[in-house]
């Protein structure tokens, strides 16, 4: 027992010894030998960089790798001092050096283990081209040197992360190194490394594209490095990419003098198809191959070989082949069931996006039954000018959706197309486009089409058309497009100038876009106009170069057409037929210069006209309208001027800023004339009208016409934007105008008044009228309020029921005719009641002062001032001849009796009045009569 006692002390000595030597040798070695390592490696660095190496720390252990010794430096970084500010270019947190633990006292040493940790390396070029990056100066190695191989069984480098940016070729890369386990061997020619990584690509970024954003990533690499040519070689590398392998091979030789190097190298592998296009075309053009909707994979062989440098980019060829299947079209519903693509990209002989060429050996899409085929060139990707042919056979519903049409509204039908194209794309961001004309021929030819427009017009159907595209002037040439709209036919032909360059982006003044088109249809209706259904918010469309040519169409700087129309049916009944119009536009003035039609009711229509259009609409439209009838019903020329006021509504307005007074944006000046006229119980002849429609007023300028024997004229307002109503206001002259003709028309309204055989004589009146018209744009006679000022001359009454009822007590032979001076009376018509005051009637029976109302078709209350005296004994025969010949000699004095003349159920009914209650009521009728005048602001001194 003592014996295996004395053994355990003996060993827990040996191992407290241990112990105690694995903690201070390493105190040991750092205090005798840190500054020897700090020393040999400045000194190793300083021989290979002229960069600056900041201060870093360096410790020894035996614990971390035992039994082996482990050199650790921390905090290294490499600076460059060319700058005024040094930056990092390379950054360790922490180095480890695996060594023999007896190694460090021999000259020979054998690298166990290196282990790389929290590694930054950063290099950037900037605008100029001048490049900051790790530097190594150019050296001379002997043959001798290395002439045993060093083995470095294990490099493990965790956590690592290289960021390079290129502000002159604008382009960046960013990777981030999670763990790599490496194994290199440093042999007579160089460096050989081999082993795998692992981590995830943050970003490859060119001018406007960013691929492959935190992409993971694993590598195999096979890498071999000879300092004597300075040549890095790459062999049965593999790098896996979007779960696809990459293989990659080549080399690259450092180039003397700041040239840079050669590169050869070549990449072969399957890729995202979005992604990998994307990066070939023209910004113009990224859309259609960079949406995440195509799914397919691109088959890719690519080669990097010449001189590359900061501001030298080497020759890039890429081959590649897409074939994919169930394909949707970049932002539409369009999905092809085969698509087939195989082309070649290649920067050219200055190694630029300028000498770049994008060529399509095939590229061929199938959905069904319809097919395309496509193969050309694309140069120039800052610039760019195509140069291909098209070939297929679609359908009007995939073209539509293809194109990004508005509504996708082509939905039956097919599109043959043959086309040759070489032309530049003239987009928006190209800055010095391609002089190059472009060249389109070919045919696209449309059979059996139907269109339903996203509108109420309704559709289209057997639409067929033979377009021609003709290398001449960049013409379009319409040989025919016939089809049927809402089942009425229609044709159109024409030519169109330059629209294709407009199309594709130069619609500037030095092209400008010519169109002459003959059009025809059959028939249009707008007969039943329906309010536009509320439409659903939809995406943000995308725009094409569709939209462009229709646009070229539209907003062209220069346009003629010749429109025929058969028959255009219109709400109030009265149709247009035999249209035809010339449409000339140069820049945004569009000029209708004649118009020419004839209505279904007799009328002929002779127009001119002009409006600006540019995107935001029709902006000012400006018509003059001459229609001449042989016989005119005034309702229909009322529905007629109603109706044009609703066509501004389709007007849009363009935002601005607020003027000191309104400026209307459109007027309608319209003239009509009439041999006869209508207008219910008003009927004349030599009917005359001007009117002007601005403002949603249609303002009557002139109206004159020959009725009721005599002549009217007026003029006034009509406000056209009511809902339940049109207002009126008119100022109205009568001439000469037969009372007998004019009672008449009043037995035609229903107007309980004296019978036309009852009455004789003329009128000459001035009349302001305020009125509603109906639905029927006749007057509503609860809205109506008329002032009239008239002189009423050699009126006769014969045998009127009421007078003669009244007046009982006379003989019959004096109340049969009666004889009255010449009048000059007021009345006011207001809610189908008539206010009359003051008004004399002096007869052949008796001095007559009346004052009164009369509600039309109801009751009637009448103030009579008289001489009964006269009425018995006056000399009835002899006063009949003083009227006839207009003697005014006769007195009027003597007494006079009050009377109140009453009118209830068709009965009239007299009975006397006492003086002062006749003033009383008198004076009642004359404030009415102030007062109803003041509310409606009728001024009574007008005259005509």
């Amino acid at each position: 027992m003592a014996r295996v006692a004395h053994w355990v002390k003996i060993v827990l000595a040996a191992a407290g010894v241990t112990l105690l030597v694995s903690l201070l040798f390493p105190l040991l070695l750092t205090t005798v030998y840190k500054e020897r390592v700090i020393l040999a490696v400045r000194e190793e660095f300083a021989s290979h960089s002229e960069q600056r190496l900041a201060d870093f720390e360096v410790k020894f252990s035996l614990l971390s790798h035992f039994p082996h010794l482990a050199i650790q430096l921390t905090n290294v970084s490499i600076l460059d001092k060319h700058r005024e500010k040094p930056m990092e270019i390379v950054g360790i947190d922490q180095a480890n050096l695996v060594i023999g633990t007896t190694d460090l006292f021999r000259k020979s040493r054998t690298v166990r283990k290196i282990v790389l940790k929290g590694i930054r390396y950063k290099q950037w070029v900037d605008s100029t081209g001048e490049k900051s990056a790790l530097a190594w100066k150019a050296a001379n190695h002997s043959g001798s040197e290395h002439g045993n191989s060093v083995a470095i069984p294990e490099i493990r480098i965790e956590d690592a992360t290289v960021t390079i940016v290129n502000g002159y070729k604008k382009n960046a890369f960013a990777l981030h190194i999670q763990q790599a386990d490496l194994s290199g061997k440093l042999v007579k020619d160089g460096l050989q490394l081999k082993g795998t990584l692992g981590g995830k690509i943050e970003y490859v970024k060119n001018r406007t594209l960013t691929m492959f954003r935190n992409q993971p990533f694993r590598a195999n690499v096979h890498y071999a490095y000879n300092p004597a040519t300075k040549t890095g070689t790459f062999r049965r590398s593999e790098v896996i990419l979007n779960n696809s392998p990459i293989s990659l091979t080549g080399s690259h030789r450092k180039l003397p003098e700041k040239q840079g190097s050669d590169l050869d190298i070549g990449l072969r592998g399957v890729q995202p198809a979005h992604e990998f296009l994307a990066a070939l075309l023209p910004d113009s053009l990224k859309r259609y191959a960079g949406d995440t909707a195509l799914k397919g994979n691109v088959a890719f062989q690519f080669r990097m070989h010449g001189r590359s440098s900061a501001t030298v980019r080497a020759h890039n060829n890429i081959n590649f082949r897409l074939q994919a299947r169930d394909y949707r079209w970049p932002k539409t519903p369009v999905v092809f069931q085969n698509v087939q693509l195989r082309g070649n990209w290649n920067n050219g002989s200055a190694n630029a996006r300028e000498t770049s060429t994008l060529t399509l050996h095939q590229f061929q899409l199938q959905c069904g039954t319809d097919t395309l085929a496509m193969k050309g060139t694309l140069t120039n990707l800052v610039s760019p000018v195509i140069d291909a042919t098209m070939r297929g056979n679609l359908s009007l519903m995939q073209l539509a959706q293809m194109m990004n049409w508005p509504g996708d509204s082509l939905y039956r039908g097919t599109a043959a197309i043959d086309l040759a194209v070489r032309s530049p794309l003239l987009y928006s961001n190209v800055a010095n486009p391609s002089p190059i004309e472009p060249f389109w021929q070919g045919t696209l030819r449309i059979q059996d089409g139907c269109l339903l427009f996203p509108t109420s017009s309704g559709r289209c159907t057997a639409l067929n058309a033979d377009i021609h595209f003709i290398p001449e002037n960049n013409m379009l040439r319409i040989r025919e497009v016939v089809g049927k709209m809402d089942g009425r036919a229609f044709k159109i032909n024409g030519e169109v100038i330059n629209l294709l360059r407009y199309a594709l982006g130069d619609n500037t003044a030095t092209h400008p876009v010519r169109t002459n088109l003959a059009a025809h249809w059959q028939e249009l209706d707008f007969s039943k106009p329906t309010p536009p259904k509320a439409r659903a918010s939809a995406p943000k469309k995308i725009p094409t170069a569709t939209d462009s040519l229709l646009a070229g169409l539209l907003f062209g700087t220069e346009y003629s057409a010749v429109i025929q129309i058969d028959r255009i049916r219109l709400p109030a009944g009265e149709d247009l037929k035999d249209l035809s119009f010339v449409v000339n536009k140069k820049g945004a003035q569009v000029r209708v210069p004649q118009l020419l039609c004839q209505t279904t009711l007799g009328g002929k229509i002779a127009g001119l006209g002009h409006f600006q259009l540019n995107q935001e609409g029709i902006q000012e439209p400006y018509a003059a309208l001459r229609l001449s009838y042989d016989q005119l019903k005034l309702q229909r020329l009322l529905s007629l001027l109603s109706g044009l006021n609703k066509m501004q509504a389709t007007y849009n307005r363009p935002a601005a800023p607020k003027r000191k007074s309104r400026i209307s944006d459109y007027q309608f000046d319209i003239e009509v004339k009439a041999r006869k006229l209508d207008y219910n119980a008003l009927r004349g002849h030599d009917f005359g009208v001007k009117t002007v429609i601005r403002d949603e007023t249609a303002q009557l300028e002139r109206l004159t016409m020959n009725a009721f024997g005599g002549r009217l004229g007026a003029r006034g307002l009509m406000k056209l934007d009511e809902l339940k109503g049109i207002p009126v206001k008119l100022n109205v002259t009568l001439q000469r105008m037969d009372l007998n003709q004019l009672f008449r028309a009043a037995e035609e309204m229903n107007i309980d008044v004296l019978k036309s055989e009852n009455i004789r004589g003329n009128v000459d009146c001035s009349m302001t009228l305020r009125t509603e018209l109906d639905n029927d744009f006749l007057p509503d006679m609860n809205k109506t309020t008329a002032y009239t000022k008239a002189a009423i001359r050699q009126m006769e009454l014969i045998e009127v029921q009421p007078i003669q009822q009244a007046l009982r007590f006379l003989p019959k032979a004096k109340t049969n005719h009666i004889y009255f001076e010449d009048v000059d009376a007021q009345f006011l018509l207001h809610k189908n009641r008539i206010l009359m005051p003051d008004l004399n009637l002096t007869s052949n029976l008796s001095y007559l002062q009346l004052d009164g109302d009369y509600t039309l078709n109801k009751k009637a209350a009448f103030l009579v001032e008289i001489s009964v005296l006269d009425l018995l004994f006056g000399n009835n025969k002899r006063r009949i001849r003083q009227i006839q010949d207009d003697d005014t000699t006769r007195m009027t004095g003597g007494l006079k009796n009050h009377l109140m003349l009453h009118r209830d159920l068709g009965k009239y009914r007299m009975k006397m009045f006492g003086r002062r209650d006749f003033e009383a009521h008198r004076k009642s009728l004359h404030y009415e009569w102030q007062t109803e005048l003041s509310r409606h602001k009728i001024d009574t001194t007008f005259a005509r």
